[in-house]
């Protein structure tokens, strides 16, 4: 019995542990993901975007992954800054969902405005070996 007790703890050591690694690697690609949007680091948003990816954004617009990078790429939407507040990741399997709130400075059309907004991530990843890709963003703006 004792055995078996002391199987059923490692085992479920084991299952936090790989858990706390997946949440680790997902808050970080998370972070990385707003720091190559304010660097505009298109290659690289490009790298970890699937390609059935979509944003939707705190208007209810919704672009498609080679809509969001070209928006990107003509300047006509810029990250000055992004200030996360806090963030929390929940992995089930090869699926892992983030959900933030935080401060965007961003440049639209011209116009510098900054938004606080809460932002939910949903990343997958298909295979053990394979690393994770973001699937889609959404952000919603919160009341004062």
């Amino acid at each position: 019995m004792k055995v078996f007790l002391s199987l059923v703890a490692l085992l479920f050591t084991l299952q936090v542990s790989a858990q706390s690694t997946a949440q680790s690697q997902v808050l970080t690609l998370s972070g990385n993901i707003f720091q190559w949007e304010v660097e505009n680091k298109i290659d690289l948003l490009d790298s970890v975007f699937a390609d059935q990816f979509v944003v939707v954004n705190a208007a209810g617009e919704s672009q498609a992954k080679a809509q969001y990078l070209a928006r990107l790429r003509s300047g006509s939407f810029v990250h000055d800054s992004i200030e996360v507040e806090q963030n929390t990741a929940i992995v089930v399997g090869n699926t892992a969902t983030v959900f933030g709130k935080g401060r965007f400075a961003v440049t639209s059309a011209g116009n510098k405005i900054t938004l606080h907004l809460s932002y939910m991530e949903v990343f997958t990843k298909p295979t053990a070996k394979a690393p994770w890709k973001i699937l889609a963003m959404h952000a919603s703006i919160l009341q004062h």
